[in-house]
């Protein structure tokens, strides 16, 4: 009977030592909202889009940063820090589209 109990402890032990959860996949997504950039913003300028504050526009410069917002219609504008508007443009924008405003002097 000891000998019967210590077989099945080591056939036991050797068995689940044997097994073990395979490594856990990688799956990377892409984020497929569209994104918004803006170029040529004066440092103190803000980003609106349809009517919330998002930030400082020229920290969304279009190049290493932009700003991902949900598809749709859209009231993007760029006003200085006395609230004058230096831009103001509607876009529909759709998945995986990226567009750069450019702000005129």
């Amino acid at each position: 009977m000891n000998y019967l109990c210590a077989g099945l402890i080591l056939l036991s032990t050797v068995l689940l030592q044997g097994c073990h959860y395979p490594d856990a996949a990688k799956v990377e997504q892409k984020d497929s909202r569209p994104a918004i950039g803006v170029s040529g913003a004066p440092k103190g300028a803000m980003l609106y889009v349809d009517g919330l504050e998002m930030g400082a526009a020229n920290q969304f410069d279009g190049k290493g940063n932009v700003l991902l917002i949900e598809s749709g219609k859209h009231l993007i504008e760029v006003k200085t820090v006395d609230g004058k508007t230096l831009l103001a443009e509607t876009l529909f924008l759709s998945s995986s589209t990226t567009k750069v405003l450019t702000v005129q002097p």
